[in-house]
């Protein structure tokens, strides 16, 4: 099940006045098998060497992984249930490399969907070398 275009607009909408609109958070594709999402570089959001800051990187890993737990807890992709929506039990990251870059994307796909707690996996990268993880 792919979330409309439509779907995601008001999702964005939603987003507004939240931390999410404060870096720049945008879903680029969702379905409950793997949801895209991305953040772009501003200089605002860099650490002090001129790279994304690290709560940057968290901020989108974390908020692409919800995203996608979040279409397995709701009743469908167009409800929302705040009852329903998903916690963060753990958060755990290996930053292997950083850069200033245009954007950087997270992928997220589920590992784990068990009856009370759902495992994802996220992995961030450099959209312009997609092929290394940050």
């Amino acid at each position: 099940m792919n979330v409309s275009a439509d779907t995601i607009s008001r999702w964005q909408e939603a987003f507004r006045g939240t931390m999410l609109e404060l870096v720049g958070f945008t879903i680029v594709s969702a379905s409950r098998e793997l949801v895209v999402a991305e953040v772009p570089y501003r200089d605002d959001l860099r650490q002090v060497t001129g790279l994304f800051h690290a709560g940057v990187v968290l901020t989108l890993a974390d908020s692409a992984a919800t995203t996608l737990a979040n279409l397995h807890l709701q009743a469908s992709a167009d409800e929302f249930d705040p009852a329903r929506f998903p916690l963060t039990v753990q958060l755990s990251a290996n930053f292997i490399r950083n850069r200033a870059t245009s954007r950087l994307v997270a992928e997220s796909v589920p590992v784990h969907v068990g009856r009370r707690t759902i495992v994802v996996r996220t992995d961030v990268r450099d959209a312009e070398d997609a092929s290394s993880p940050l």
